[in-house]
């Protein structure tokens, strides 16, 4: 009786991985495709393919088949990381976190992974894509890159006006120091309201 009026999660699940790995996943994907390797594209060339692979209808490989690609061990475990997402109920999930982002990229790059694998605005099962900006750059930086994204007509599709961040205080503050860090954050958070 409890399962039925509760459901089962009492706590949505977030995840977390560093923006790297999720470069290594489609470097793998886009080598599989035969149209390059996405690690050595520029920025443009990545925002471009992203945003017209969401806007899309294929999927980029077979998801059943994921283990007889060929690709590289850790490109597969992210892989399986959004495999297992898009396997859970939308109410067990909360939010992606992006660690070390630094680019529009970077964001748009864990849209398409989720879509991949299921995990769309339009059925309600996509998690909430949030950039974490760490090191003193990306904090500087990081106005820029928001605004960016929201000039992506994909991207504002799925977000529906909404758009959450998270801002690092360890890594800009080894990166930079500590006063440095809080005068960073202090001035990178009100150009991203």
């Amino acid at each position: 009786r409890r399962v039925k009026s509760f459901g089962m999660t009492l706590v949505p699940l977030d995840i977390r991985e560093e923006s790297t790995k999720h470069t290594m996943a489609l470097d793998a994907i886009t080598r599989w495709l035969g149209i390059g390797a996405y690690s050595e594209w520029d920025e443009n060339a990545r925002l471009s393919w992203l945003s017209s692979e969401l806007s899309g209808k294929r999927p980029l490989f077979p998801p059943s088949r994921l283990k007889e690609l060929g690709f590289p061990d850790g490109a597969v475990r992210t892989l399986e990381t959004f495999q297992t997402a898009a396997s859970l109920e939308p109410e067990a999930l909360g939010a992606y976190v992006i660690s070390q982002c630094q680019t529009a990229s970077d964001v748009l790059a864990v849209m398409l992974l989720q879509k991949q694998f299921g995990m769309t605005p339009e059925n309600g099962s996509m998690m909430r894509v949030v950039p974490l900006f760490e090191t003193l750059d990306d904090l500087t930086n990081a106005p820029e890159k928001l605004d960016m994204l929201f000039k992506i007509p994909a991207y504002n599709g799925a977000i529906k006006g909404k758009q959450e961040v998270m801002v690092g205080y360890s890594d800009s503050a080894k990166d930079a120091g500590r006063l440095a860090a809080c005068w960073a954050q202090y001035n990178s958070l009100p150009t991203m309201e």
